[in-house]
């Protein structure tokens, strides 16, 4: 009997689609940081570790999480970025490079004929070091709209690129480039 109750449910249920999050950052490689070295820190202070969410009036939310954790995505990018620009990861080092998602969310609302959806990501990158501390943060937004259901592709698709362009944002900032020793 237990066995027959575990496969309906089995079966009724739908598995949990998840987003592949691949940023691409063709930024090449400088000396912006040369002969610097960082001790990176990340934290995640989003609320849920979802990255898509579509909402339907009348139905149950669907939430779509990355396949990877968006801060291992992260981490993962920008230490690749930082080394090809000079930098260097050590413990302990001159600087302290605490890198904080605050948002990294696609919010779809579905109609019947039509959908909308936004994007908002937010990052801060918080230095410290010798000289004091330097919070920056990097914002990026977008809206689409489309005929007919999302397509959960394009919207991972758009996700991707604005992390792409926020992330090179921050790799590329002068202030923060200036502010390492």
């Amino acid at each position: 009997m237990l066995l027959c109750t575990t496969t309906l449910l089995m079966a009724c249920s739908s598995p949990t689609q998840q987003v592949i999050v691949s940023p691409e950052l063709n930024i090449g490689s400088s000396n912006a940081y040369q002969l610097k070295q960082a001790q990176l820190l990340m934290r995640d202070l989003r609320t849920s570790p979802h990255i898509v969410q579509i909402l339907r009036t009348g139905e149950a939310t669907k939430l779509y999480s990355p396949q990877q954790a968006i801060i291992e995505t992260v981490e993962i990018s920008l230490t690749k970025a930082l080394k090809a620009n000079g930098l260097r990861f050590n413990t302990p080092a001159a600087n302290q490079i605490e890198i904080i998602i605050d948002n990294a969310l696609v919010s779809v609302k579905q109609a019947m004929l039509k959908y909308s959806a936004s994007n908002l990501m937010n990052i801060r990158v918080v230095i410290h070091n010798s000289k004091g501390t330097l919070s920056k943060a990097f914002k990026v937004t977008g809206t689409s709209n489309g005929p007919l259901k999302a397509d959960l592709a394009v919207l991972e698709r758009d996700f991707n690129q604005q992390l792409t362009k926020l992330l090179s944002q921050i790799v590329q900032n002068e202030e923060l480039q200036q502010f390492m020793q």
